[in-house]
């Protein structure tokens, strides 16, 4: 590329910076070499700045997309987090209702489900005989029927049951029958829930009686877990 050009306004042709330069000290052309090395200063001082903007507006661009990328990058982050934090809330979620279901007693209507536990049962003082298929207790002088059905998690049953009859003087008499099928063994004290040691035979169907005292509000159940703790139930008879 060659060197650029300067007019001069005393001959009206172009010459270099360098012929201006080595004219400098020449009256004639000392004129035309000011006004040439004005116009060069001020065109060097034209490209730095044009320079320094150019260099503010690329380290600009650069801030801003490094902030949206930065932005972009906490935002996926954020949602990722909050994706965690939902689904480990639904596993919770989920877990704790599993866990509450897997806690939860059952009222039980259709007895007759329960049918092949109906049988003849003793003890040392007495002899019984369920039907679950009619919702009935029967002793030697007495009838029970079912009022409410109760399954428990560890598959035990609270059976509450009445009778009204003169043997009883017109009073109505409040049972609980605390059940437990054969290969099911009583895990807790569902009234207190505390843990209990069932000591009974697993491999028949038993059970053990409560009683109300305020008119089969509530009955207490202590000795029925009792019964169970201490192998003194009401076991299943085959004969």
């Amino acid at each position: 590329m060659g060197q650029q050009k300067y007019s001069s306004q005393r001959t009206r042709t172009q010459h270099t910076y360098e012929f201006f330069k080595e004219r400098q000290n020449d009256p004639a052309w000392r004129d035309d070499f000011l006004r040439i090395q004005a116009i060069r200063r001020r065109n060097r001082l034209f490209k730095i700045g044009l320079s320094f903007l150019l260099l503010l507006a690329i380290f600009i661009i650069f801030k801003v997309n490094q902030t949206s990328i930065t932005a972009l990058i906490g935002h996926k982050t954020n949602q990722t987090a909050n994706q965690l934090n939902n689904n480990s809330a639904t596993t919770a979620s989920s877990t704790t209702a599993n866990n509450q279901q897997a806690s939860t007693s059952t009222v039980i209507t259709n007895y007759a489900r329960y049918r092949a536990y109906s049988g003849n049962y003793e003890n040392s003082t007495g002899s019984y005989s369920l039907n679950f298929a009619a919702g009935t207790l029967t002793t030697k002088q007495q009838l029970f029927h079912f009022d409410k059905v109760i399954l428990h998690p560890d598959g035990s049953l609270i059976i509450n049951v009445h009778e009204n009859s003169d043997y009883t003087g017109g009073q109505t008499l409040y049972l609980s029958i605390l059940f437990a099928p054969a290969n099911k063994k009583i895990q807790r004290n569902w009234q207190t829930n505390a843990p209990i040691t069932d000591s009974s035979d697993t491999a028949i169907n038993r059970f053990s009686l409560a009683k109300s005292s305020d008119g089969g509000k509530t009955f207490n159940m202590a000795p029925a877990y009792a019964a169970f703790e201490q192998n003194s139930t009401t076991i299943f008879n085959e004969n």
